[in-house]
C-alpha cells in the first residue's frame, strides 16, 4: 500500500484529528467514541454540537488543540482550535463509529512512531472505508 502524504487534518481532519508521541506504545483509550454523539450517524449528518463533541474527544486524543506531533511519521495533527476543527470539519459519508475507529487506528499508529505501524493502520480493515472516502482530505 502506498503511504498517504502527510497531512494537516481538514479539523476532524478532524483535525479530528493529533499529537502522537514516538515510542509511547499502548493503546489509545476512547471508550465508544466522541460522548454524546450518534455513531450510527453520517459524518456528513453531524450537527454542530457533534462537531464540537467529536472536535473535543480528537483533541483530547492527540494532545489538545495546538499540540505538535512529535513524530515525523504523523499524518493526523492535532487542530489549532475548537473553531478550526468545527470549521473545516470532514464531509464524507461513513458512520462517526467508522471514523472514529479509523482515528483510533492511525493514533496508535503514530504513537509507535514506525512506518511499518502507520502502513498497516491505513491498510486495516477499520480505515478500509474511511480512508477512500476521503475522510481526513487525502
Amino acid at each position: 500500500m502506498t503511504r498517504l502524504p502527510r497531512r494537516t487534518i481538514k479539523t476532524l481532519t478532524l483535525t479530528f484529528l493529533f499529537a502522537a508521541g514516538c515510542g509511547g506504545g499502548g493503546s489509545t483509550s476512547t471508550g465508544s467514541g466522541p460522548p454524546g454523539v450518534d455513531g450510527s450517524k453520517e459524518v456528513t449528518a453531524t450537527t454542530a454540537a457533534d462537531k464540537m463533541s467529536v472536535c473535543d474527544w480528537y483533541a483530547n486524543l492527540v494532545g489538545g488543540y495546538g499540540a505538535p506531533s512529535s513524530c515525523p511519521l504523523a499524518v493526523l495533527q492535532a487542530p489549532p482550535s475548537q473553531a478550526d476543527c468545527t470549521s473545516q470539519f470532514p464531509s464524507c459519508a461513513v458512520t462517526v463509529s467508522d471514523f472514529a475507529a479509523c482515528v483510533v487506528a492511525m493514533i496508535d499508529a503514530q504513537n509507535q512512531c514506525t512506518q511499518a505501524a502507520i502502513d498497516a493502520a491505513e491498510a486495516s480493515t477499520a480505515c478500509a472505508t474511511v480512508l477512500p472516502a476521503n475522510c481526513f482530505g487525502m
